[in-house]
């Protein structure tokens, strides 16, 4: 009886094997991941279907310290700095204090809601693209996000195969009353030196 018991236990784990989908376990780790661990400078791109483009610089030295200035069009820079969110109207002269934060529980809780979102994974491919010349992994899948509302998203990251860094990443995300696409494109940032207030 207990070799029966291991025969289908070792079947069981052999079509699990089987139906694994080596993409899609390797865009869950990417999506998991709260940041590249090493400071980075993003250009991103947020376009709402019926509205034009804005542009944000968004630069990070950890989850405790970063910057984000809206470049296009220009507006107030916020600056996250030792669990505290900051404001300035004046190019980073002088700060207002807007709110606390908990970063460790912020954290912690992206992390939960991350590992929940993934259950959704789907439809996962995986292809390659020659940018700057270099050759870069292109790992996509689909998930549903179900913080705040309901959204369906499709999520693409350009892999450089070196390092596995993220150098490009586009979201397109559609909610029943709203489309959008963000788009960016990540640099390491050595050396990276943020205000602080």
């Amino acid at each position: 009886m207990k070799s029966i018991a291991s025969a289908a236990l070792v079947l069981g784990l052999s079509g699990q094997i089987a139906h694994a989908d080596p993409c899609q376990d390797r865009f869950t780790e990417l999506y998991l991941q709260l940041d590249q661990g090493v400071p980075t400078k993003t250009i991103a791109i947020n376009a709402f279907k019926g509205a034009p483009p804005s542009t944000n610089e968004f630069l990070y030295l950890n989850e405790d310290h970063y910057l984000t200035v809206p470049t296009e069009p220009a507006g107030p820079w916020v600056l996250g700095y030792q669990n505290v969110l900051y404001q300035s109207a004046d190019d980073g002269k002088s700060w207002q204090k807007i709110r606390e934060m908990d970063t460790g529980g912020n954290a912690d809780q992206a992390r939960a809601d991350k590992l929940t979102n993934a259950e959704t994974i789907r439809n996962a491919a995986c292809s390659e693209e020659e940018m700057n010349g270099e050759t870069l992994d292109v790992v996509a899948a689909d998930i549903t996000v179900s913080q705040g509302m309901v959204t369906e998203n499709r999520y693409t990251y350009w892999v450089r195969r070196a390092d596995n860094f993220i150098v490009k990443a586009v979201y397109d995300t559609k909610a029943p009353n709203f489309e959008m696409v963000v788009t960016q494109t990540i640099e390491k940032a050595p050396g990276l030196t943020l205000p602080t207030p």
